[in-house]
């Protein structure tokens, strides 16, 4: 028996009872939370090419699955960040009910853990950007609601990983034709132009970024919260994978220089863009391409650390991102748009969903006592005395954002004539109440998450050393 195989099958029977459970939003819920993190337990707990008993009976499971000359190989180096996923999807599944995505948020979600599983797991891994452009279709799915029927933001995704997709595999035709050293510096370096055009799609570097914008104002911001940290989380696990196998990538002249220019530039376009955005959900938009250019700066510093803190960012995106999901999804659904004038004063109706949307934008900023600080602060201290001003980007990037935030609060408790709202129900009330103390929770106790991202670090064999 293979262990990828069981996972594989294990996503598609939750993928089959998810979409059997499709009108009944709290069963699918239940059921699609409690399975991937089940699936994520295996992955990372279930020991493989050992013997092992089971109920009296001897079992000895494959780390390595073959189908049609290509091979899912659930190795050590794979197991922390598949488990990542799944437990970051079973987090946000647990709460989605409450948002009221379409029916098929719960199995296309599930069909988009099992797709980056795949993405993470095959090998040669160059193909995995055959299984990420299939993720992008699913999030096509997620994306389109009869509440929201206009998915421009989800087929400028499409095309763009479409993009992606196609310079990925060029490259990996080429390193499979020609090979590349660090004596071929000319091959090199054609080839990481196509990586180069191919990851900034995966991270959103602009102008890239273009779809995500465009879908935050005409889709539900919890389904849009999903593919954000599924994507995103994939595409920085791609990208490390490739430095940690390449060392004539990791040798790059410029390269780190070139992530952390990126990453500067990211994360200034983003928090101005945030600073001046009259939609809240594009707010949330323009702070995420701020806090993917954090990310790319860590990634950028070339050492141990930064990378460790790259990975840490990707892990408390998921609290912040679902927070403001949630929190905008309950206002939204009464006053219908989520523009200055629709949320004037939503602070006074829906006290809770306003708090939560606030607390999870400032987490994605990085605002002190949230989650989304510890990691800027560690990578501040990393930084610092080599790079000056990379380390100043990262600290007017929580100015520049929390600012941006800080803005929707005066909007938000505004004073003006006042309407009455529907109370949301006690159990979208804890949910609530549970997004912004895990948010606070993991930004003054770090230690309660970061060792797992540690973790995940560490089978990246080659970065670490």
């Amino acid at each position: 028996m293979s262990a990828p195989f069981l996972v594989f099958a294990g996503s598609a029977l939750l993928t089959l009872a998810a979409g059997l459970l499709r009108r009944r939003l709290l069963a699918a819920a239940i059921v699609s939370a409690c399975g991937a993190a089940l699936i994520a337990l295996f992955v990372m707990m279930v020991p493989t090419d050992v013997p092992i008993s089971l109920l009296g009976v001897n079992l000895k499971l494959s780390g390595t699955w073959n189908v049609l000359g290509r091979s899912f190989n659930l190795v050590p180096g794979a197991r922390p960040a598949v488990g990542f996923l799944y437990l970051s999807g079973a987090f946000l599944f647990g709460g989605g009910w409450a948002a009221k995505p379409n029916r098929y948020f719960f199995p296309a979600g599930i069909m988009s853990l099992a797709l980056v599983a795949g993405s993470l797991l095959i090998q040669p891994f160059v193909f995995a950007a055959v299984l990420l452009e299939m993720t992008a279709m699913a999030a096509v799915l997620l994306l389109a609601t009869v509440e929201y029927p206009a998915q421009r933001g989800g087929l400028r995704l499409l095309a763009l990983y479409t993009l992606a997709m196609m310079a990925i595999l060029l490259s990996g035709w080429m390193l499979s034709i020609a090979g590349v050293t660090t004596a071929t510096p000319g091959l090199a370096r054609q080839i990481s132009l196509l990586l180069v055009l191919g990851f900034a799609v995966l991270m959103a570097v602009p102008p890239f970024h273009l779809w995500l914008p465009t879908a935050a104002e005409s889709t539900n911001p919890y389904a849009l919260s999903f593919v954000t940290v599924i994507l995103q989380s994939a595409g920085l696990f791609f990208l490390l994978r490739f430095l940690d196998t390449y060392a004539w990538l990791r040798q790059s002249p410029g390269l780190f220089y070139g992530l952390r220019v990126a990453g500067v530039a990211m994360v200034g376009f983003g928090g101005l863009a945030a600073l001046s955005q009259r939609s809240f959900s594009k707010l949330m938009a323009y702070a995420l391409v701020a806090d993917f250019g954090v990310a790319l700066l860590a990634v950028g510093a070339g050492t141990p650390a930064g990378f460790e803190l790259a990975l840490g960012l990707s892990a408390v995106r998921v609290f912040g991102l679902g927070a403001w999901a949630l929190g905008l999804t309950v206002i939204r659904g009464q006053s219908g748009r989520d523009d200055l004038e629709a949320l004037a004063g939503a602070g006074y109706r829906l006290p809770l969903a306003s708090a939560a949307s606030i607390v999870g934008v400032l987490s994605i900023a990085g605002l002190p006592l949230t989650a989304g600080f510890p990691a800027r602060w560690a990578l501040l201290s990393a930084i610092a005395p080599a790079h000056v001003i990379t380390a100043t980007t990262v600290v007017l990037s929580i100015l520049i954002t929390s600012a941006g935030a800080i803005r929707w609060i005066g909007v938000l408790f505004r004073t003006v004539p006042f309407v009455a709202a529907q109370v949301p129900p006690l159990s979208v009330q804890i949910l609530l109440g549970a997004g912004i103390g895990l948010c606070v929770l993991f930004g003054i106790f770090p230690q309660l998450l970061f060792p797992w991202v540690v973790l995940a670090a560490s089978e990246l064999a080659n970065l670490m050393s």
